[in-house]
């Protein structure tokens, strides 16, 4: 045996109440749960023995939606996420230029800004840009990534005017671009080497394992251009291959057009094909925008913007075509839907997709799926969609949603009424859109508040659910949406050593909760 844990609480996640307070480990699996003695029974003169005073162990925790190649890369940039005002990000991109001794005409990437959080809630402009410099080419996400702005430099150098400017499935005007117009300004950006792709998936998984988790669903494709998607698959491949990959991938592949899926289907992508650390995942389809940049696709106007409706990437028939196309081979599609009026459209597409050749094994699921309807609710059920669900939206989106969609705020983010009507629903993050701990999206999805613990009442506090099912859609559930189900999500013998050992006791106060110990494959990966 190579490790014991006892004296501990281990969660089994089998069913609620399943709880042991030892566990053996050989090479990358559990071979036994039990009690002290029995377990320690097993030991030989190689075992480590860990006494852990009590401590809860749970499964380690595994993201069903987030971008681990964006989030290494954003830890290298110009952080705006504290940012509560124009004046804000102006002083601090001048403080990262100035620290970096970044030389003109050379670029500067940050993230993170909310004008939602700006006393005055204007987007900011080239012209406030400008006052950063007018000499480096910047270029500042919005939290979400579906907004940013550019600098007048930026601009000039290629050839950007300040007029309104649609383009396909996206637009942009005064240096703000939405949507598919970034792609404008992310293509002209110098490419990564392989070595910068692998470095910021190793520096990724390093802060994702202080964090607990140890499995990642990813959308890693198409970050800077579909032309380097074959790096990024090949820098994952020889992590993977040299042992470097410290947490687990199921690559939610991103390819933009039908074109392009024909071209990696034709080139052996397969879902599920790979590694116990790499898998080809789902399709996933990048459908509308996001509530804050008021460009996810709604049925009616935005309440507090009555000229929009927010952004849609596919016309219905592009979308079904797309979605069919990857059907019939035996592939999912994962759509991202934030607006009620994409979820119509995705439900479309995959309910199709179904009719015209039966796949019930294909686990279609909705990224986000934020701004619903009961009767849109029940259709996903009745279709056997699952949910790929933030928890984490809360902490912003529980002071926007109404004032965005008013009335139809009462039947979204009903993560309950999803439970009750047993719709499959993982949790994530999104991050680097929002903080990828988990501990912060359990406390959201039970006490209904943000991180402040706000609002005070919670918002639709009666869509509270329980701690113990937090932890289980953020284990089981999402072992389940990469099909994994039977070596994930639980601490049970024959599955992998996952787990997470926490400092302080969850179920009775989450936030005061931190992680001691992440294990992965038998290994400590990560120690308070």
């Amino acid at each position: 045996m190579d490790l014991i844990l006892y004296n501990s609480q281990i969660y089994t996640m089998r069913v609620e109440g399943d709880i042991y307070s030892a566990i053996a480990i050989k090479d990358d699996k559990i071979i036994q749960i039990g009690n002290d003695d029995d377990i320690l029974a097993l030991k030989t003169d190689d075992t480590q023995i860990i006494d852990l005073n009590q401590k809860i162990v749970l499964p380690g925790f595994n993201d069903s939606h987030m971008h681990l190649l964006g989030l290494g890369a954003s830890l290298s940039q110009v952080d705006l996420s504290s940012a509560r005002s124009k004046n804000d990000m102006v002083e601090m991109t001048k403080a990262y230029i100035k620290e970096n001794n970044i030389p003109h005409d050379e670029w500067v990437v940050g993230r993170g800004w909310n004008q939602d959080l700006f006393e005055i809630k204007d987007i900011p402009s080239a012209k406030d840009l400008d006052e950063i410099s007018t000499s480096h080419l910047i270029f500042l996400r919005r939290a979400c990534g579906h907004v940013a702005t550019c600098n007048s430099h930026l601009l000039n150098t290629y050839g950007f005017s300040l007029e309104k400017t649609a383009i396909d499935g996206g637009t942009y005007e005064n240096g703000i671009f939405k949507e598919n117009a970034l792609e404008l300004i992310t293509e002209k950006m110098p490419a990564p080497t392989t070595e910068d792709l692998k470095k910021w998936i190793q520096t990724g998984a390093t802060y994702l394992n202080r964090l607990g988790i140890t499995s990642v669903q990813s959308d890693d494709l198409c970050v800077f251009s579909e032309a380097l998607n074959p790096m990024v698959f090949n820098s994952f491949i020889e992590l993977d291959l040299k042992k470097s990959l410290h947490v687990r991938v199921y690559e939610q592949s991103l390819f933009r057009t039908k074109s392009g899926l024909i071209k990696e289907l034709k080139m052996g992508y397969q879902q599920n094909k790979g590694s116990d650390y790499f898998k080809c995942g789902p399709l996933k389809i990048l459908g509308d925008g996001s509530l804050g940049g008021r460009t996810a696709w709604l049925n009616k106007p935005y309440d507090d913007a009555k000229d929009e409706i927010g952004i849609h990437m596919y016309s219905q028939e592009e979308l079904n075509d797309y979605v069919y196309e990857a059907h019939k081979h035996g592939l999912a599609s994962a759509i991202h839907c934030i607006g009620d009026k994409m979820l119509d459209s995705a439900i479309e597409a995959i309910g199709r997709a179904q009719t015209l050749t039966p796949k019930p094994e294909l686990r279609h699921g909705i990224v986000h799926c934020q701004i619903t309807s009961k009767e849109q609710l029940e259709r996903l059920k009745a279709l056997n969609i699952m949910a790929y669900v933030q928890p984490i939206f809360l902490d912003y989106d529980a002071h926007i949603v109404r004032q965005r969609v008013g009335e139809l705020a009462d039947t979204s983010y009903n993560w309950k009424t999803m439970m009750d009507l047993d719709l499959r629903m993982s949790f994530g993050s999104d991050a680097p859109v929002d903080s990828a701990d988990p501990i912060k999206g359990i406390h959201c999805a039970v006490s209904r508040k943000g991180i402040n613990n706000k609002p005070i009442d919670g918002y639709l506090p009666e869509q509270a659910i329980t701690v113990y099912e937090a932890i289980y859609n953020y284990t089981v559930e999402s072992a389940y949406a990469s099909h994994e189900e039977h070596i994930k999500g639980r601490l049970l013998p024959g599955y992998f050593a996952d787990m997470v050992i926490l400092e302080g006791n969850i179920f009775n106060n989450i936030l005061d909760t931190s992680i001691h110990t992440t294990i992965l494959a038998g290994k400590i990966v990560y120690q308070k």
